[in-house]
């Protein structure tokens, strides 16, 4: 398979920025869009591909993806604000999991509990006799029905 990548994608690439480029790979037959270095060969920054894995066009979506990974763009009071917004969630999602956690075992144990207390009580509930059941008698003979 062989694919050269869109003229107006390239071009909205170079926008964003000059050192930005496009190219077919055709192992993987995958679009990678790469940033060119002061030396050495340009390094792969993003890969264009759908959900599984499989090749897609590169379009809009994937210039939106190398937008937001753009450090130039946003300050460093807004890239710190973000990133302790999302650890604040990440903390709060944890502590929710961990409460969850210690609610099911609770409610387990409370079963376990009440089962313990009724063996040893022995209410007379089904399943707890005092004493050992006998099987019914068979009567002996032919039994007419």
């Amino acid at each position: 398979m062989s694919y050269t990548p869109d003229h107006g994608f390239v071009r909205k690439l170079k926008e964003i920025d000059t050192k930005l480029g496009c190219f077919f790979n055709q192992d993987a037959a995958l679009v990678i869009v790469t940033y060119t270095r002061a030396t050495g060969e340009p390094v792969p920054i993003y890969t264009v591909k759908n959900a599984d894995g499989k090749f897609r066009v590169p379009d809009q979506r994937d210039i939106d993806k190398i937008l937001q990974g753009d450090l130039n763009k946003s300050s460093v009071k807004d890239r710190l604000g973000k990133t302790a917004r999302y650890m604040n969630e990440y903390r709060e999602k944890q502590r929710k999991k961990a409460r969850a956690a210690f609610d099911d075992n609770t409610r387990d144990n409370k079963h376990q509990l009440i089962r313990a207390f009724a063996k040893i009580n022995n209410p007379g509930g089904k399943g707890n006799r005092p004493f050992r059941q006998l099987p019914k008698p068979k009567p002996k003979g032919k039994v007419f029905a």
